[in-house]
């Protein structure tokens, strides 16, 4: 799967598509959604501080 990258001015190049989980609830259906999208090949996944969500990522 080919992804399109925008380079920040810090230099890294996240992938431009990503899934986002701005104001979900932890749980099963949350993983299982994550799980799912890196199995697709999505290699962006939003777990920005303000959104209080890094803790998704650190239980998979």
């Amino acid at each position: 799967m080919t992804q399109i990258s925008l380079k920040l001015t810090n230099g890294i190049a996240p992938p431009q598509f990503g899934l986002g989980v701005y104001l979900v609830k932890l749980g099963g259906k949350t993983e299982n959604a994550v799980k799912t999208a890196l199995k697709l090949g999505y290699r962006h996944i939003d777990t920005a501080h303000t959104y209080q969500s890094e803790r998704l990522m650190e239980s998979l």
